[in-house]
Formats: structure tokens, C-alpha cells, sequence
């Protein structure tokens, strides 16, 4: 599996962009935790330095809501 994702070239799945355009890629495998969908667990998906770097503000800037988020079902 690795090696046809190679032959393809990785690409971010939140941003699309290749490994070419990003300083940093990584690969990760969903588990099983409340909030995670059953049909993505164990897939792998890949996220670029950027997208971390824009999650990682969003969660952590000051508007962000003290109210629980809800995951649909």
C-alpha cells in the first residue's frame, strides 16, 4: 500500500497539496475514539505542516468557543 501512495505521490488530505509544496508531510491512521467516524478508522491520511499549523490556531486563538463542540453521528 505504501508503495503505490508513493507511486502517486502524497498529497495533504485536508489541503491537497503534494509533498512538493509543503516543508512537511506526515501520515497517520485514524482510531477508534468517540467523535471519530467507523469509516475512516484505520485508513491513512496525510497532513501538511500548514494545515497543523492552522488547526493548531484555530483551536488555540481567542475566539474560539469554551461551549463543547458537537460531531454528527
Amino acid at each position: 500500500m505504501i508503495a503505490r501512495m508513493k507511486a502517486r505521490g502524497f498529497r495533504c488530505s485536508f489541503c491537497g497539496r503534494s509533498r512538493d509544496e509543503v516543508a512537511n508531510i506526515m501520515a497517520g491512521s485514524p482510531h477508534r475514539m468517540p467523535g471519530v467516524p467507523r469509516q475512516i478508522i484505520g485508513k491513512i491520511a496525510f497532513i501538511c505542516d500548514e494545515c497543523v499549523r492552522r488547526y493548531y490556531q484555530m483551536v488555540t486563538g481567542p475566539e474560539v468557543s469554551k461551549t463543547p463542540a458537537v460531531v454528527p453521528q
